[in-house]
């Protein structure tokens, strides 16, 4: 007998996961990252460790069984995953940060009082990986922690509790690849649709009827087809020959409900008229897999077990693959229609600009220890370890980072460089030159124009900059107004050192700034080569006031057009203007 439909209300397990602490696992050394309740981006290049610390919490959750490639090449460490779960966040102003009466039954005496005031409990485990016994293996055994009070941190004991299958099944893990294709989960048994038409939830009224409509409508199709009706008569002769046989049937619709889900075909209509899913792109075919996926939380998720539903814990590989960049702005309503936690990794700068920062973390990369700098505000307006702003600033320096646009916005989470100019004709003008001179290392640089050295922008993105220890230099005019500027934001965010600085124009044999800005670089250097690059495009000059002029004009409309100019006419980088090849040295010392 099909079941009747589930009840809807019944609640997800009130918790989530707060903390993720590695070590030794796939190379990191070391990595601890705060999770969001409900959506957590993990931002950095390539090979920072992204898809490791998803991989890790997928193992620690019972995702995945443990691998050999769980271990550190070249070092006989044990892999140890420790997660912090914490009660879902009230949503009044309660002091008490505590587990509901069900998930305290469940995991009854393994949660611990980590704070007297506010009262905070908290579940904390660890997972470890250690070698099969036959050395051709992993696997792993997960046990509970005690927290110690007087260090703050969460210990072993010397015969810890193990977790049990009925602990394990308060969470679902689930990774979503980058090659999750909804059409290849179709024919795939145990993937997200098959599971959610597993049971079409049809009422046994309705169950007759609508098969029995199946069956005439398949009468129908042979009787009207030449084909089939030939291929039904050549069966019944063979029948009629061979009585064993068995009379044929010719059905070309399945007479069951549950065959018929498994022949579904999803049609998406662009504007153009249906189409089947497999007709189009991977980037259709992987988001519809993602929307699929909260259907099996909505559905099927815990529908045998006990009455509290297991948190969903999304584990998601770049969801921006094969995407359209508009599709991307799209992508942060998806993820937060999700239930439950999402962990997603991204090189999306799109996904960046439209999702809350406080859901970033970013990786710099670069060391066996994994730092991740969390954008969230402090707890307090003390100064805290764990985040990187206090809440009196925080928003309002992050909105001001997000003014920089789509572009800079997200070329900056991801970069290992920052070079703040002094205009819009140097932000279009120094990426073209210093991608021609330091080729494949200029990759990661990102260069903002902030309108104003003296400005609110600049000052956040010098201090978004030291946050994630991420090198920094500014371009500068050097008029008395730019001079001022430079040394109000060197003495407030570089810790007086001067050598962040770059002037235009250059510096006289004492080492002051000379006058000028990027305009004056460039006629100095080669008053012709500017002359031509204005009648490049289509603006005529006469004298060299003139030519000044012309150039402050353009804006960063002629940026380019200069760096070009500029290349054609001295390739190397040693026959440029003295300020340009000591940004290109400073640069290239600190990547």
């Amino acid at each position: 007998m099909t079941q009747q439909p589930t009840e809807r209300s019944r609640e997800f397990a009130s918790v989530y996961v707060e903390r993720v602490t590695i070590r030794n696992f796939r190379g990191v050394a070391e990595c601890s990252v705060e999770l969001e309740p409900d959506l957590t981006l993990l931002v950095g290049r390539n090979n920072v460790g992204k898809s490791r610390i998803l991989s890790a919490i997928q193992v620690a959750f019972g995702g995945r069984p443990a691998d050999v490639d769980d271990f550190t090449i070249g070092n006989s460490s044990e892999p140890e995953i420790d997660v912090v779960v914490a009660p879902t966040p009230p949503r009044s102003d309660s002091k008490e940060d505590t587990f509901d009466d069900a998930i305290g039954r469940r995991f009854a005496g393994m949660s611990q009082t980590i704070r007297e005031e506010p009262f905070r409990e908290r579940i904390a485990w660890r997972t470890r990986i250690r070698r099969s016994s036959e050395g051709t293996g992993a696997r792993s055994e997960a046990f509970f922690l005690t927290f110690n009070a007087s260090t703050g941190g969460w210990v072993e004991q010397r015969n810890p509790s193990s977790l049990s299958r009925d602990h394990r099944q308060a969470f679902a893990v689930d990774l979503v690849n980058t090659g999750r294709d909804l059409m290849e989960e179709l024919g795939r048994r145990g993937s997200s649709i098959r599971k959610v038409l597993s049971d079409l939830e049809v009422r046994d009224g309705d169950r007759e009827s609508l098969e029995a409509q199946l069956s005439a409508l398949g009468q129908e199709i042979v009787t009207g087809s030449q084909t089939l009706a030939s291929i039904a008569e050549a069966l019944g002769q063979l029948n009629r020959l061979i009585g064993s046989m068995g009379s044929p049937d010719l059905n070309p619709l399945p007479i069951r409900l549950e065959e018929l889900a498994r022949s579904i075909s999803i049609d998406l209509n662009s504007g153009t008229g249906a189409m089947p899913i497999r007709l189009h792109g991977a980037g259709s075919r992987s988001l519809a897999s993602l929307q699929v996926q909260g259907v099996l939380y909505e559905r099927r998720l815990g529908n045998d077990g006990p009455r509290i539903r297991p948190h969903p814990i999304t584990l998601i590989e770049e969801p921006e693959a094969h995407l359209h960049p508009q599709a991307s702005l799209d992508l942060a309503g998806l993820l937060s229609g999700l239930q439950g936690q999402k962990v997603v990794s991204t090189h999306s700068s799109q996904l960046v600009t439209v999702v809350d920062p406080m859901c970033i973390r970013i990786l710099p990369g670069g060391r066996p220890v994994l730092r991740v700098v969390d954008l969230g505000p402090a707890d307090t307006d003390a100064a805290a370890t764990h985040r990187a702003f206090r809440p009196s600033t925080h928003q309002a320096e992050m909105e001001k980072l997000r003014r920089l646009v789509e572009r800079p916005f997200g070329e900056l989470l991801f970069a290992n460089a920052l070079v703040i100019g002094d205009g819009a004709s140097e932000r279009a003008f120094l990426p073209v030159i210093l991608r021609h001179a330091l080729r494949d290392k200029a990759h990661g640089i990102c260069v903002i124009d902030p309108e104003s050295m003296n400005g609110t922008l600049a000052q956040a993105a010098a201090k978004f900059a030291n946050m994630i220890e991420m090198p920094w230099f500014l371009f500068a005019d050097s008029d008395d107004a730019g001079q001022k500027a430079v040394k109000s934001l060197i003495e407030n965010h570089g810790g007086s050192d001067m050598n962040k600085v770059v002037w235009a124009v250059g510096v006289d044999e004492s080492g002051e700034p000379l006058v000028g800005g990027f305009e004056h670089m460039l006629v100095n250097f080669d008053e012709e080569l500017c002359r031509k690059t204005c009648a490049d495009i289509d603006v005529t000059v006469g004298t060299s006031d003139s030519v000044l002029a012309a150039m402050k004009g353009l804006k960063g409309s002629g940026g380019a057009a200069f760096a070009s100019r500029l290349i054609e006419g001295y390739p190397s980088v040693s026959d440029w203007p003295e300020s340009l090849q000591t940004l290109v040295r400073r640069l290239v010392a600190e990547l």
